[in-house]
């Protein structure tokens, strides 16, 4: 066991649905649910307490979340509200500590050792820091808190009460939580794993915590059979990271609202996912090297290439020219389900004009002053002619991918 550490593990309720609810007064205490527009291949991203009690599940059709509760209001994703939203509780969380480790959009590891005692303790810091989230960032968004010394066990904490919970593991309490609690519960160990640890006689935590270390290495691997050891003991060997890592690529996939084989769709939808990558990388201020691009057809099976670009470039339009060239010999093959691109070889951009001074200089002014419009007024305000008569919808995984719409249900 880590003694002496103090891990907090800090979890965002019903992110996505909070947003939406915080923003419209309107939608605070009815069943809402983000994202599966009816009629498509869509499903609920997230839904609201109210909606969850109702029987709505994350990765729920929305057919079926309608079926299941009629009045539930569907609404579009706001990523860029949740990414605002993100930073802010970020920012909060750093007041109190350096070691924060943004774990996904709506949760973050904090190490506060050292620092929760002039707070008067870890449960009293805790507190502090919901106070905190409750005053500047408002009611509707609250968290649920994890105290222990480990990542794992803190993260096992933080799921123990929803909402707006807070549970802290003592180490004396570690044998009996996890005497309690199922494998599945551990992050990181999913129902393939429970299955393949009951075929070596191994079906609750109690077994793995009893299991000879060999044991669990001649099945699974000296790194896996070891980590599955100390993790039947509640234990972690993983510490907060304080970096985060440069990204490695930009990209953007869609799934078409049905099959198709008309190449002036896909080449459009193709210009909008490059239109979305280019203006990520632009914000973040990195030049590709490399493209690829993929479709995935009706049956799942997949076709696509890859290409380096005559420079390294943040510019939409030679992205598109080059990922068109790679899925042009793979779209006749059937209908096509999906399509992507990613971004690769990246570099900072230095401001540096490379070909074409003055044309070049131009083309960057408008490209930036396209994005402050965008930024200002909305996702896709403004937008090239080769994609006016694409409107994908929006994403609501993961950053930068602009703002929502509204959506009444139906």
């Amino acid at each position: 066991m880590s003694d002496g550490r103090v891990i907090f593990h800090i979890d965002m309720n019903s992110y996505f649905a909070s947003v939406a609810q915080q923003a419209n007064p309107f939608l605070v205490g009815k069943p809402i649910g983000v994202g599966g527009k009816p009629g498509t291949r869509g499903i609920i991203a997230a839904a609201s307490r109210e909606a969850k009690k109702r029987g709505v599940k994350t990765a729920m059709n929305a057919y079926e979340a309608l079926r299941i509760c009629p009045e539930l209001e569907i609404v579009d994703g706001d990523p860029g509200a949740y990414e605002h939203i993100t930073e802010d509780f970020l920012r909060i969380f750093r007041r109190y500590t350096d070691a924060v480790e943004v774990f996904s959009i709506d949760e973050a590891f904090l190490d506060v050792t050292g620092w929760h005692a002039r707070w008067g303790g870890p449960e009293a810091l805790a507190k502090r820091i919901k106070a905190d989230m409750r005053r500047e960032i408002g009611e509707r968004i609250t968290c649920s808190i994890g105290i222990a010394s480990t990542k794992i066990l803190a993260k096992l904490a933080s799921d123990m009460k929803k909402p707006d919970g807070l549970v802290r593991i003592r180490r004396e309490d570690v044998s009996i939580v996890l005497a309690f609690s199922e494998i599945t519960d551990i992050c990181g160990l999913a129902e393939r794993m429970r299955r393949r640890l009951a075929t070596i006689g191994i079906h609750d935590l109690i077994d793995l915590g009893l299991a000879p270390i060999t044991r669990l290495t001649v099945t699974f691997g000296p790194v896996m059979g070891a980590k599955l050891w100390l993790l039947g003991r509640g234990e972690d060997l993983s510490t907060v990271a304080q970096e985060e890592n440069d990204p490695k690529s930009f990209g953007n996939s869609y799934t078409l609202p049905e099959d198709t084989v008309n190449p002036r769709v896909m080449r459009e939808t193709l210009a909008k996912l490059c239109e979305k990558a280019c203006r990520r990388m632009r914000a973040e201020g990195y030049l590709a090297g490399n493209v690829s691009a993929f479709v995935r057809y009706s049956d799942f099976s997949h076709g696509g290439d890859g290409t380096r670009l005559g420079e390294p470039t943040d510019d939409p339009l030679p992205v598109l020219e080059a990922a068109w060239k790679c899925v042009l010999p793979h779209i006749c093959r059937s209908g096509v389900r999906m399509l992507g691109i990613q971004l690769h070889d990246l570099s900072p951009d230095n401001g540096q004009l490379r070909l074409w001074p003055e044309d070049g200089a131009r083309r960057r002014r408008l490209l930036h002053a396209l994005d402050a419009v965008n930024a200002r007024y909305g996702h896709d305000s403004l937008h090239s002619a080769a994609t006016t008569g694409v409107k994908l919808k929006r994403h609501v995984s993961g950053f930068k991918y602009g703002t929502g719409v509204m959506k009444r249900k139906v």
